[in-house]
């Protein structure tokens, strides 16, 4: 794990005269996960959705793969990427909500199948057979005809996952993807998110589980007030924490 899949340099977002990510800095290697933690207006999520520029940056450089997010340098300044070049790029992240956010017209192999039918133009039989394939993958093999108002909310999250995972991305991004479950259906998606991680996906993850970062986690970075406050090894940063604020924060949620 030498090689960045994202690079964050001073990023910095504002909404208005709120100032929601102030100067961050990160560092993703390829095959790592990264866990993001922090009271809610920290700005995690707001990071993770400039990672793949569904918010764009108002400050610094963020980059996937070596390649800078939604845009383009030349002569030393930037120039936003066209709609169409952002899309391409978007396709090779994946990202799964806090809500699942699926078709409700459309089967759960349907659900799978839409991404590489009309972003990749893959072929219907190639399509159907990799979302069958998927959709077994996150223990649902035998739910792909079920509509989503036919599957509980832990269900309906891991066909979020497989949809994501159907587009073959490099890296997957997941927004608090358990925040919205009862308690008994976590379990079951976060299952899915730590067999990812053992086959060597690229993740990064906002949760408020800290079972799972503690288990999964390469690194876990705290973050208040839209900075970083502290990073490091799952066991350094949520047992053995440095900084008040992050000892605050734990012994709050732990």
């Amino acid at each position: 794990m030498t090689d960045a899949m994202v690079q964050a340099e001073q990023v910095g977002k504002r909404f208005g005269r709120l100032e929601v990510l102030r100067g961050i800095d990160l560092t993703v290697r390829t095959g790592e996960v990264l866990c993001l933690i922090g009271p809610s207006g920290s700005g995690k999520s707001t990071f993770l959705r400039c990672v793949n520029h569904l918010e764009k940056v108002d400050s610094g450089r963020l980059s996937v793969a070596g390649e800078l997010v939604g845009y383009r340098e030349s002569g030393g300044k930037l120039y936003e990427l066209r709609d169409r070049e952002v899309c391409r790029k978007r396709a090779e992240i994946g990202m799964v909500f806090q809500r699942f956010n699926l078709f409700p017209h459309m089967t759960a192999v349907d659900n799978v199948m839409t991404g590489p039918l009309r972003v990749r133009h893959e072929s219907p039989t190639t399509a159907r057979e990799r979302a069958g394939g998927l959709l077994a993958r996150v223990g649902l093999a035998d739910k792909a005809d079920a509509y989503p108002n036919q599957l509980s909310g832990g269900q309906q999250q891991r066909v979020a996952i497989a949809r994501a995972l159907a587009m073959s991305p490099k890296l997957m991004l997941f927004d608090e993807p358990t925040s919205a479950l009862d308690p008994e259906l976590v379990g079951d998606v976060l299952d899915v998110m730590r067999g990812l991680a053992d086959d060597g996906m690229t993740m990064i993850v906002v949760t408020h589980e800290m079972g799972f970062a503690r288990e999964v986690a390469d690194t876990v970075v705290f973050m208040d007030s839209g900075l970083v406050v502290e990073s490091g090894p799952p066991d350094a940063v949520l047992t053995h924490p440095s900084h008040e604020r992050t000892r605050a924060f734990l012994s709050k949620v732990l």
